[in-house]
């Protein structure tokens, strides 16, 4: 089974589109005006236009182009790789409800290793495969959620996702898969150049290659230290490093000024006033667009958030990541375990697991496995730290979403545990942070709700996280 990336769909006439964005600025006439005049030009007209403005590194013209984009039978690998580009938007096969046990794994392309190893590596990848969606199957038998019986499928298990996304970022992933942080993986490069192929057949002056994008640093040979990384067992779930000082004063300031209150004098009083702050900011909260909370933000460290988790963190589009590198910074003794292995008593067959695994790149290695091929041997519970510095706007949402009972289990600890430490912080802000019926005062998941809106209402206004 291969894998594809397909364009399903963009723009009727593109070039008429992103040739009017470039007139627009120096031409007379009304926006409709120019379209027409776009449209009743010769296609060929348009598109020397527009290769001219891309070559002179006016590229936002090319943001008016809207693709809707397929990856069918891909590795999840592909889609962690993908979902980390924020200026699009994904949907995906949910893990936590879908059952995968039958969806399958990707290979390598083992016709790239030496004849005489070639046979024994594909025999050792299928079979140690195999017995992981054999592990699974059984956690699913034995009553354990598919949420949790998850954490042991490998990244190679086949998904299948959309992403819409504009023409510039499409552009800049395209160059990512096969010039950039994806050009040691074949899958990745093969989708890549699909892509590619399918701009030059339908739009070709978006098929803008960069060959050169990716530069060698020493960066990785700096950090490359193994005797100073610290003990994550002594390592907290999460960590604020760095937040704006005062953020409660800044919103306020900010809230004056939107709502037209120039008094220096007396903005700066209120700034300051703990009761001025809590009443602007509980009212704030009630607003639409909340900009004022986009004025203050938080530098955070989940330090030991699964690569299934990371999902549920990256669907936030609007914060800055860094998720390091999964092969180099994973290892088969750091990994989640479910409270739902533990009550059902298999806990050791699950850790085993992660222990066969280990032997089994060992094997791999041995055998001369290519090091970009291990990601597809990388299990789902395993951990990683991740970086995010995100604004009080997103952590609106953020916490409305992951603190509800409803949220998978591992994020929502993660959230109450960064809101415990936000609030000890910044008690005036966030002690109005948590939950969509905390918030809102009303329950936002319609039947699938869990009933305990008095109780979750009742612990988040105690502070009792």
């Amino acid at each position: 089974m291969t894998g594809s990336a397909k364009i399903i769909s963009f723009n009727d006439n593109a070039h008429a589109i992103v040739s009017s964005a470039g007139r627009i600025s120096t031409t007379k006439g009304s926006a409709n005006e120019i379209y027409e005049k776009s449209c009743s030009n010769d296609k060929e007209k348009n598109i020397n236009l527009i290769n001219k403005i891309l070559s002179s590194g006016h590229e936002s013209v090319i943001e008016h182009i809207f693709f809707n984009l397929s990856f069918d039978n891909v590795s999840v690998f592909v889609e962690q790789f993908l979902i980390e580009f924020r200026l699009a938007s994904f949907t995906v096969k949910s893990r936590r409800y879908v059952d995968f046990g039958k969806m399958g794994y990707f290979t390598p392309d083992f016709s790239l290793y030496e004849q005489e190893k070639k046979e024994k590596l594909e025999n050792l990848y299928s079979s140690h495969m195999e017995y992981l969606f054999r592990q699974y199957n059984e956690l699913i038998e034995a009553g354990i959620p598919k949420e949790d019986a998850r954490f042991v499928l490998p990244y190679s298990f086949r998904s299948n996702f959309y992403c819409s996304v504009n023409a510039r970022q499409l552009i800049k992933i395209m160059n990512e898969m096969v010039y950039g942080r994806g050009k040691n993986y074949p899958e990745l490069v093969e989708l890549g150049q699909s892509l590619f192929a399918q701009c030059e057949e339908k739009l070709p002056f978006l098929a803008v290659r960069k060959p050169d994008m990716a530069k060698d640093t020493k960066l990785a040979e700096i950090f490359d230290n193994e005797e100073k990384k610290a003990d994550q067992s002594k390592m907290p779930f999460v960590s604020v490093i760095s937040s704006t000082e005062h953020p409660e004063e800044l919103i306020v300031k900010a809230a004056a000024l939107n709502y037209g209150c120039s008094d220096l004098e007396l903005v700066n009083a209120w700034s300051k006033d703990e009761k001025k702050q809590k009443l602007i900011i509980k009212e704030l909260l009630k607003t639409g667009r909340k900009r004022e909370l986009e004025q203050v933000d938080f530098t955070v460290i989940f330090h030991k958030i699964s690569l299934a988790g990371i999902t549920h963190l990256v669907r936030h589009r609007m914060q800055s990541i860094i998720i390091p590198g999964y092969i180099k910074n994973c290892s088969y003794k750091k990994y989640v375990l479910p409270e739902s292995i533990v009550e059902a008593g298999l806990e050791d067959k699950y850790r085993e697991v992660f222990e066969k695994s280990e032997d089994a790149v060992k094997q791999l290695e041995e055998l001369g496995f290519y090091y970009w091929d291990k990601a597809y041997l990388l299990l789902s519970g395993m951990t990683v730290p991740v970086m995010t510095t995100i604004n009080a706007h997103e952590l609106y949402t953020f916490f409305r979403l992951r603190t509800c009972n409803r949220a998978q289990w591992e994020i929502k600890n993660n959230a109450d545990q960064l809101l415990k430490l936000l609030r000890q912080k910044h008690p005036v802000l966030f002690s109005y942070f948590g939950p969509t019926c905390f918030m809102t005062g009303k329950c936002s998941e319609g039947a699938m709700t869990c009933g305990k809106m008095k109780e979750v209402c009742s612990f988040y206004e105690s502070n009792e996280l």
